[in-house]
C-alpha cells in the first residue's frame, strides 16, 4: 500500500513538472514595440520650467505661504514625463522628483514622486480634455511622516498658467483632513 501511494505521488509530481513548468524559448525577433499611446500627449502642457506660489489654508500664519519651482521634460522616447520640483515656506523646504506615464494594459495615467526626505507618493490620474483638468488621487507619506491619502486637482487656465489644489487626509475615507493648499504655476519665460 505504501509503495502504491509513493508511486502515485511520484507520478503526480512527474506529470506536474513535465507540463508547462519549463520556460519556452522566447523569439525576440517576433516582438514589436508598441506605438506611443496618444493619451500621453495630454501631458504636453506640463513640459517646461515653472515658478509656483501657494497658500496652505490650514497652516499657522507664518507657514501659509509656499513657493517653488518645477521643471518637466519628456524622457524614454516621449513615453514618460520626468519632473523635478522644489518647495519651501518659512520653516520647511524639500525637493522632489517623479515620473508620470500611461499604463498600456490598465489604460490609466500613473505617476510616482519621491522627495529628499525619503517619502514616496504615487497615484493614478484622469484627464478631462474639455475642461483641461486633471484629477490625481494618491497615497503617500506626508511631510509629518504619517500615511496620507490625497487629491491633486490641476487645471490649465491657459498654456502658461496652471491652477491647482491639494488636499491630504489621514484616512482613506477622507474623514480627517490633514492639509489643504491652493496655488498657481506660471510658466517661466
Amino acid at each position: 500500500m505504501k509503495t502504491l501511494r509513493t508511486t502515485a505521488i511520484l507520478l503526480a509530481i512527474g506529470a506536474l513538472t513535465s507540463v508547462g513548468c519549463t520556460a519556452k524559448n522566447l523569439d525576440f525577433s517576433t516582438l514589436e514595440r508598441p506605438e506611443r499611446a496618444s493619451e500621453l500627449s495630454a501631458y504636453d502642457i506640463f513640459v517646461g520650467q515653472w515658478d509656483w506660489e501657494a497658500e496652505m489654508v490650514n497652516a499657522a500664519e507664518a507657514d501659509k505661504d509656499w513657493s517653488g519651482t518645477a521643471q518637466w521634460s519628456w524622457i524614454l522616447d516621449n513615453r514618460c514625463l520626468h519632473g523635478s520640483m522644489s518647495a519651501k515656506n518659512a520653516h520647511v523646504s524639500f525637493e522632489a522628483s517623479g515620473i508620470w506615464s500611461w499604463h498600456p494594459k490598465s489604460r490609466k495615467y500613473i505617476w510616482w514622486m519621491f522627495n529628499n526626505w525619503g517619502y514616496p507618493q504615487n497615484g493614478t490620474a484622469s484627464y478631462d480634455a474639455a475642461t483641461r483638468c486633471w484629477k490625481m488621487p494618491f497615497k503617500s507619506i506626508g511631510l509629518d511622516g504619517t500615511t496620507s491619502h490625497g487629491l491633486y486637482t490641476m487645471k490649465a487656465v491657459d498654456d502658461d498658467t496652471l491652477d491647482w489644489t491639494l488636499i491630504e487626509w489621514a484616512d482613506g475615507l477622507h474623514m480627517i483632513k490633514k492639509s489643504e493648499m491652493r496655488g498657481t504655476y506660471k510658466r517661466r519665460k
